[in-house]
């Protein structure tokens, strides 16, 4: 019966332990996601050049703006290939400063 008592005890002492270092870690994590939050913020912040309030108007008139989009028809596909720029090259032709024989003559240069 002894060593029962013994191994209960031991494990006792474990699950203590165990019980500590989840509480630790648990606040540890709680710690980080909130500084990855702060930084993710930060980085909107710098990359769309604004702060506070005047960040929350932006992101908010940018997803008012994707969602008439939506509405009128568009896909996410759509909507990402228009905010790339891309054109597919319809345009390419209208607007040539040079020659295609200027062209040529760089190629074989």
């Amino acid at each position: 019966m002894a060593l029962y008592d013994a191994k209960i005890e031991k494990n006792c002492k474990k699950v203590e332990q165990l019980e500590r270092n989840i509480k630790r870690d648990t606040e540890e994590r709680r710690r980080l996601l909130s500084e990855i939050d702060r930084l993710r913020y930060l980085s909107l912040c710098e990359k769309l050049n604004c702060q506070g309030e005047e960040l929350e108007t932006v992101l908010a008139r940018e997803h008012e703006q994707i969602q008439n989009m939506k509405a009128r028809g568009m896909t996410d596909d759509e909507i990402d290939h228009l905010g790339k720029g891309g054109n597919d090259g319809k345009y390419e032709d209208q607007m040539s400063f040079y020659s295609e024989e200027d062209d040529d003559e760089n190629k074989n240069a």
